[in-house]
């Protein structure tokens, strides 16, 4: 990821050019997540080219209890009520960086910071709930589960994340 900064979204970042082909996905990043950080409910990050602040790729988080209902006891460690964790909100990358293996790349970037925020504040999963079937298969290549009878609904360990970044 040399080719990128990649931080918090502030007021100075630009992403009016920002566009990955999901129109949800690019309104949230546009007139949203801002907000979304103020507010404290979900904290965005974005990559900029080195040397400017045009936004090409975001990432938002958010702490969240997973409901225990559909998770298998692996999953759920014990835990019989709902399960702490965060919750991968959004994840787009704007369609210039489409098919080079960048979506990968932020993929890691954003379960890297997770790992990171965990080992300070704990939490057993991370859930993502996938905007199609092609986002689902994404998500499926990293080792996310699939939430029975929920199958857009994903999750993997914290544990599973600590170990791919040692």
């Amino acid at each position: 990821m040399i080719d990128w900064n990649s931080t918090a979204l502030t007021p100075e970042h630009d992403p009016t050019e920002f566009g990955c082909g999901v129109p949800v996905l690019d309104h949230w990043l546009k007139t949203h997540a801002i907000d979304a950080d103020r507010r404290g409910t979900a904290r965005t990050h974005v990559w900029t080219p080195l040397g400017n602040n045009r936004v090409v790729a975001y990432y938002s988080l958010t702490p969240y209890l997973a409901a225990r209902r559909g998770l298998t006891s692996a999953l759920a460690g014990g835990v019989n009520a709902s399960v702490p964790g965060y919750l991968l909100a959004k994840l787009a990358l704007d369609k210039t960086l489409h098919g080079r293996g960048h979506g990968a790349e932020l993929l890691y970037d954003a379960l890297s910071r997770v790992a990171q925020v965990a080992d300070l504040a704990s939490g057993r999963l991370l859930v993502v709930d996938a905007i199609d079937e092609s986002a689902a298969a994404f998500y499926r290549k990293y080792q996310f589960t699939p939430v029975a009878d929920t199958p857009h609904r994903l999750v993997i360990k914290i544990a599973t994340i600590r170990r791919a970044f040692g």
